[in-house]
């Protein structure tokens, strides 16, 4: 059996970006640290969405625009970066 550690959405718009916060600053070093520490695979997650999101079922209800694909609200953490060598990406 393999230990798998799921890293959920360390990225930048939910970090520092459009729906950061101090907290979620705050834990980035000890996930960092957590994930430095695992020995098995590694899985990223990706909230994924298009540029048209503000129009979707979810943005309307969130009207923030987050994660936008391709921009650098969507990426992973730089410091996290390293250890990314598979993630999937969720889309709406």
């Amino acid at each position: 059996m393999q230990d798998i550690l799921i890293v959920v959405d360390m990225q930048n718009d939910f970090i520092s970006g459009s729906l950061g916060t101090r907290e979620a600053q705050a834990i980035t070093p000890n996930v960092l640290r957590l994930i430095k520490d695992f020995d098995g695979k590694i899985i990223f997650t990706k909230d994924t969405h298009e540029a048209n999101y503000l129009d979707t079922k979810e943005g309307k209800n969130l009207p923030v625009a987050h994660c936008i694909k391709g921009t650098q609200g969507w990426e992973i953490e730089k410091s996290l970066l390293p250890y990314t060598k598979e993630i999937i990406e969720k889309t709406t």
